[in-house]
């Protein structure tokens, strides 16, 4: 089970707001491989967000369901 399955919504969201930050980073800078391990994380966080009954409109936020 991945850490985030555990997280409160508050440190999900935070953790969802700095990963994707991180991949950008990455990416700009022509780390492919970080970016793309990052971005396996988010996939799962975003599943968990999903499983959690979030909605992505502007962005995901805890406690919009």
């Amino acid at each position: 089970m991945a850490w985030y399955n555990d997280a409160s919504d508050a440190d999900l969201q935070q953790s969802m707001e700095l990963g994707a930050a991180a991949a950008k980073e990455a990416a700009d800078s022509g780390d492919h491989k970080r970016a793309a391990a990052l971005h396996e994380d988010l996939n799962g966080m975003i599943a968990e967000a999903r499983r959690r009954g979030w909605k992505q409109g502007s962005g995901w936020k805890a406690g919009r369901r």
